[in-house]
């Protein structure tokens, strides 16, 4: 899987995302810390942290981020795969881990894919094997998973606790759980049960405590909450529209009207899967067993992911909530599957072979086509070799080598040439809204503490704080682009951050466009 993920890992490039991964990742490096030095309301410092190793190991250089996300991937779909065994037969099983081998979302952000599938794992193992070690282990991935990726770790643990009481609330449930909890203690032995359960709690003792600290240091209780709540206001997006189907599809093609139907089919998974399991319950009057509460658990966990779509509404985000999608989709076909071959006529007679071999086509179609589609008209946003087809430019820079868009290619590569023609290593420029990237790529240096500047993120003193750190390091040169984010008047720059633009309005001209960015020169170089 290594191989093949890698075989396409230089196609295609996010000028707008993918450079604050890089440049974070090079600020960590050289000892700044995130959530402090840099990016105060941004990610935690495990994903910097953890590409800085690779710079250290293989350079500083885009691949080498790509290669830390890429030898996790493989781990991934296992992962998929044994989670969805735990439910289905290895066909099905291996039709979900199939797409996510498929479709791992892009590289920048794939770290909340990652950990989602992990702690889910997690969870469900220790609910079927029931042995100290696993609780042990469940606990240990969830707060890993907090240094990457903070609102998985809370939502697993919120998810997590109410599995385990309602486990040891039911009386059968209970005592075969905990019956299972002290047989694996006993047959492991105190030989092997303390070291393991006081080196392990010990260590989980020591990153809970540094996670807690760091939480404390950069305030993220109440950055979280401005983030996702009152920044939704203006940075949520609703849901693509798919009706009136038929216009809609004349108008922008089956491809793009499928990427519109895909934000609808996993809550419409949820809902079936929600009813088949209260139908269980109510209707049949009869307990959950263990299987159901391990489908409950994906389902919990599908639709706690799927809350960054709901909270912004991107096929980027959407994409990186699928896998708990795509192990209950493949749980219900089997369902179907396993109630059609019950019926009179797959029992027997000469066609019966025939019919079974139509049924399992049918039941595999939908996945196919996913599969098809994703492979053929999708590339780097989806993780995909489609790739291969899509990014023909050839993008060689020092730090960078890549192929993407032709357009943005040439782009990318004017405003390096025209930082390095205006400006010397280490001098101060500034970039807006969104492409740190240029930071990485010339080694230029952001005055502020802010990479990126989207809507929602500064209230007006902390805009003057951002005018205060430019003025005692002026740029000497800013990259701006004007555009309104989402298509929204409101989310231009000028309106979302009125005090910043003033700042550069006074100060700065307007030299040049490449592409659309607008190259701005400091008024006193003009004057002369």
């Amino acid at each position: 899987m290594g191989i093949y993920y890698h075989s396409f890992s230089r196609y295609g490039f996010n000028i707008w995302d993918e450079g604050g991964f890089a440049n974070g990742t090079l600020r960590t490096l050289r000892g700044e810390r995130a959530g402090s030095d840099f990016n105060p309301i941004g990610y935690l410092p495990g994903r910097y942290l953890y590409g800085a190793l690779f710079f250290k190991w293989f350079g500083i250089d885009v691949q080498s981020l790509r290669l830390g996300v890429l030898v996790l991937t493989p781990g991934m779909v296992l992962l998929v795969y044994a989670a969805a065994r735990k439910l289905m037969s290895p066909g099905p099983a291996l039709l979900a881990a199939l797409c996510a081998f498929s479709v791992p979302s892009m590289y920048y952000n794939r770290f909340y894919l990652i950990f989602c599938v992990a702690n889910l794992f997690c969870l469900l193992h220790l609910v079927e094997k029931r042995r100290p070690a696993y609780l042990l282990i469940l606990i240990g991935s969830i707060l890993i998973s907090g240094y990457f990726k903070f609102e998985v770790a809370l939502f697993s643990t919120v998810i997590a606790i109410p599995v385990l009481l309602f486990v040891l609330f039911v009386p059968s449930w209970r005592n075969e759980f905990l019956g299972g909890m002290a047989g694996s203690a006993r047959a492991a032995g105190f030989r092997f049960s303390r070291p393991v359960l006081w080196g392990g709690g010990g260590f989980m003792a020591l990153v809970a405590a540094g996670l807690v600290l760091h939480i404390q240091n950069i305030n993220l209780y109440e950055k979280g909450v401005q983030q996702v709540v009152e920044a939704y206001r203006l940075w949520g997006n609703p849901f693509p529209q798919v009706f009136p189907f038929f216009d809609l599809w004349a108008k922008l093609g089956g491809h793009k009207l499928f990427e519109r139907i895909l934000f609808y089919l996993p809550p419409a998974i949820y809902a079936a899967v929600g009813f088949m399991l209260a139908y269980r319950v109510t209707a049949r009057r009869r307990d959950l067993n263990w299987t159901d509460l391990q489908a409950l658990i994906v389902l919990a966990f599908g639709v706690a992911a799927f809350g960054l779509v709901i909270w912004r509404a991107g096929f980027d985000n959407l994409l990186r909530t699928l896998p708990p999608a795509y192990i209950l989709l493949c749980f219900l076909l089997d369902r179907l599957r396993v109630r059609a071959l019950a019926l009179p006529g797959f029992q027997a007679g000469e066609t019966t072979r025939m019919k079974r071999v139509g049924l399992n086509i049918a039941v595999t179609l939908i996945p196919f086509l996913y599969l098809l589609e994703m492979n053929t008209h999708h590339g780097f946003y989806a993780g995909s070799i489609g790739a291969l087809r899509q990014e023909t430019a050839l993008l060689d820079l020092d730090r960078m080598k890549v192929y993407t868009d032709p357009g943005e290619a040439r782009w990318i590569k004017g405003v390096v040439d025209r930082i390095e023609t205006y400006t010397e290593p280490g001098d101060s420029i500034f970039v807006l809204p969104l492409n740190p990237i240029f930071y990485f790529l010339t080694d230029r240096v952001n005055p502020t503490p802010y990479d990126w500047i989207l809507p929602g993120m500064l209230d007006e003193a902390e805009q003057k704080r951002v005018v205060e750190k430019l003025q005692a390091n002026k740029p000497k040169l800013i990259i701006y682009i004007d555009i309104p984010i989402d298509g929204k008047e409101e989310r231009r720059f000028y309106n979302y951050a009125p005090i910043v633009f003033r700042f550069i309005a006074d100060n700065y001209l307007f030299d040049e466009y490449v592409g659309y960015f607008q190259i701005l020169l400091p008024r006193d170089l003009f004057q002369k």
